[in-house]
């Protein structure tokens, strides 16, 4: 025999629910059903016309959680007491299986399930005695939102540790359901009446403790929490109980020898109390408005699809804004709508905006949205990437480069937690800024700062196998299952054909076909370290006089007029052509002899895939995703700096002697060779890097994004696993 113990509140419609599901479950297990009313103006009356064995007791105010469960304690008799909140579902075989476990474990005196939010998420119902801390990282607190893996918040929810399976000893349970022992609550007491709503489980689980008897999480039973079914109706009363409640708590168990803490803790309180009444209001706010958004939204007939907003710092010439064009311009429309977000690009970068003149949907500038950090520029940026939010409501933001992913992830966490929404957040590293850009302290900041942005990304995309290794086992940004790799793709068609443009560029720049070109195209940052390129170049010159040749420096940047004074000083500047942005890049590859890269840190060369269509030579430092584009090495003892390998040559990081003598042996090497090694490379690229596979790899990341398994699906397939 078990009493069940309900208290209503305004709540009545669910409660004719819940208890439609305590009878389809009970089988042949008998209950006593005890609804307290507290009040309630929703008819309750109907629970005796549909559940005329529920025994109704209808008070003549609010009483409160506690005092009405202690009414329903003393007049009922059984040997276990389930309490249940009215806004709840129970699940096949709950009864069952919580009998059976209290029967053979007799010094448990109080269980509870595992309870599923409406939307399938585990609910972190088995906890920590409550410390100073708990208000920062509890449950539903700002910080345990936004970085919901910290230490901190998994020492508090102890729901997190469990296998979904295995029982787990926990210093208090939700009285949302627990299963309590009589006995256990002859010796314990009844419940602390000064609680009026909230704490008053966790003052009775540390009671029953303190009696003998242990507090067990229970997850092989399980319950669905339609949270706030009676606390909404009386929103801003259950936010004052709850921290009125958290103070009496504390006051309770506080030693006499600490009275200062009472004042701390007091002040800590009412701020909380403050912040979370304004941010409730906000969120109820967005709920009432959001609700006329969708109704109109159905009424005008429209399908949904996934809304993707991107965001990206800017859109200098390089990589990630070809990604990113890509991206938006390329998702099958059918299923998707893109919007960009990008920033302005400081003014010695190349501009590549050009690429979405013909789109009829343009970037949104952000002006605050930034390479350099400024606090004013960037809180700037954050609300106005928060305003976009609420103006797009996306499914997914996906961010681009570190820049626009600090700023967007937090606007995002922001918006969900603020606008109870659950948009699912993204993050490519094209690169990373983890070596050569900063000290090593700042650098070691950084690494910090995307470990805890990593808790708040649902997917991060390594767009190269090195890149994943790293951050996964060198910088320990995320776990491994945590980041995907997805690799660049291209419209590689320019350079497949770029053989048709043939000598334009040479006639353009005044080089004649017998000159070899070794060029290095990218924008002129010290990340990139030209500077290498160009002390090769002049060691090459040295030992090979009679080879005739020429170095361009196709790109712009911070560091041109730097270089070119060097070559100014080295009598470099006849051998040297520094060409700046050429749009036109396929014509360039066209006439190029060999590509150089020479950078610290790369995520995947754009202008080695590009070479390499191109049918150009590739020599290269090794940076980053280089050795994944450049394949085995061929010969691995290699005595003069550099190795050869399946698709191009690959060097020591600023080793100059190495990479002067790979300039050395890709111009004397056999013609047969070489055009061997670069009909491998071009064939490479194009089955790694094409347009297409990039869209279906990112578009399919979306979908499976979207439809990702609920918690509660993935607990019953735990269940199926073991049993079979």
């Amino acid at each position: 025999m078990i009493d069940i113990i309900i208290v209503n509140y305004n709540s009545t419609d669910y409660l004719i629910k819940c208890l439609e599901s305590i009878y389809d479950s009970l089988r042949d297990i008998s209950v006593n059903i005890f609804v307290q009313d507290n009040d309630s103006d929703d008819d309750v009356s109907r629970i005796s016309k549909s559940f005329p064995e529920v025994i109704l007791t209808r008070n003549t105010y609010n009483m409160g959680f506690a005092a009405a469960v202690n009414q329903a304690l003393k007049v009922s008799f059984s040997p276990y007491v389930v309490l249940l909140n009215p806004d709840t579902h129970i699940e096949k075989g709950f009864f069952k299986s919580v009998i059976c476990y209290m029967e053979d474990n007799p010094d448990v005196g109080v269980i509870g399930p595992t309870i599923f939010d409406h939307d399938g998420s585990v609910q972190g119902s088995a906890r920590s005695f409550p410390t100073p801390l708990t208000g920062l990282f509890g449950r539903k607190s700002l910080l345990s939102k936004l970085f919901p893996g910290n230490k901190i918040t998994r020492q508090n929810v102890l729901t997190n540790r469990c296998d979904g399976i295995t029982p787990l000893e926990a210093d208090w349970v939700s009285g949302a359901c627990m299963v309590v022992r009589r006995k256990a609550v002859e010796d314990a007491g009844l419940m602390d009446e000064r609680f009026f709503m909230y704490w008053e489980d966790a003052d009775w689980c540390k009671r029953m403790w303190h009696s003998g008897w242990k507090v067990v999480y229970f997850p092989q039973a399980s319950i669905v929490h339609y949270v706030g079914g009676s606390s909404d109706k009386l929103l801003f009363r259950s936010v004052f109980e709850f921290h009125k409640s958290s103070y009496l708590l504390f006051n309770k168990y506080n030693k006499p020898s600490l009275w200062f803490m009472r004042l701390i803790v007091i002040a800590g309180l009412s701020i909380r109390l403050i912040f979370t009444l304004v941010s409730n209001g906000i969120r109820v706010w967005y709920q009432q408005h959001g609700i006329q958004h969708k109704k109109m939204t159905r009424a005008k007939g429209k399908k949904e699809k996934v809304k993707i907003l991107r965001l990206i710092a800017r859109l200098n010439i390089g990589g990630p804004a070809i990604h990113v064009h890509l991206l938006t311009k390329g998702l099958d429309t059918e299923r998707f709508e893109s919007t960009l977000v990008t920033g302005k690009i400081s003014p010695q970068e190349g501009d590549m905006s050009y690429l979405f003149e013909s789109m009829e949907n343009k970037p949104i500038i952000i002006p605050e949205l930034q390479r350099e950090i400024s606090l004013n520029m960037d809180f700037k940026a954050f609300f106005q990437i928060f305003r976009i939010l609420y103006l797009v409501k996306p499914d997914i933001v996906h961010t681009h480069t570190a820049k626009a992913g600090t700023s967007a992830r937090i606007a995002a966490s922001a918006y969900n937690l603020f606008c109870a929404k659950h948009v699912r957040v993204v993050h490519t590293f094209h690169g990373h800024i983890f070596k050569g850009y900063f000290s090593r302290q700042t650098s070691l900041m950084f690494v910090w700062i995307e470990r805890l942005f990593a808790m708040v990304t649902d997917v991060i995309i390594a767009i190269s196998e090195i890149q994943k290794r790293e951050l996964v086992y060198k910088y320990r940004i995320a776990p491994a299952d945590k980041i995907k790799i997805i690799e660049l793709g291209f419209d590689l068609s320019p350079f497949l054909s770029c053989n048709l443009l043939k000598e334009q560029f040479r006639r353009k720049i005044g080089i004649d076909d017998d000159t070899l070109l070794i060029g290095i195209i990218g924008r002129l940052a010290p990340i990139k370290n030209h500077m290498m390129f160009l002390k090769a170049a002049k060691l090459f010159l040295e030992n090979n006089p009679g080879i005739l040749v020429k170095f361009l420096v196709v790109g712009d940047g911070e560091l041109r007029h730097e270089l070119e004074a060097y070559c100014n000083k080295q009598g470099l500047s006849n051998h040297v052509l520094f060409c700046g942005w050429v749009r036109d890049v396929p014509s360039v590859y066209a006439d190029l002899d060999i590509l150089s890269l020479t950078s610290i840190n790369e995520g995947t060369p754009v202008s080695i895939i590009e070479a390499m269509a191109s049918l150009v030579p590739v020599i290269a430092t090794n940076a980053g995703g280089v050795p994944d584009l450049l394949g085995t090495p061929v010969n691995v003892s290699q005595s003069n700096g550099f190795t050869v390998c399946e698709r191009g040559i690959l060097c020591r990081n600023d080793d100059v002697s190495g990479f002067s003598n790979g300039l050395k042996y890709l111009a004397e090497n056999g013609i047969s060779q070489k055009e061997e090694c670069i009909k491998r490379a071009r064939v490479f690229v194009k089955q790694r890097y094409s347009q297409e596979r990039l869209l279906n790899d990112m578009e399919t990341t979306y979908l499976n994004l979207m439809e990702k398994v609920p918690a509660k699906d993935k607990f019953l397939l735990l269940q199926q696993k073991c049993v079979h």
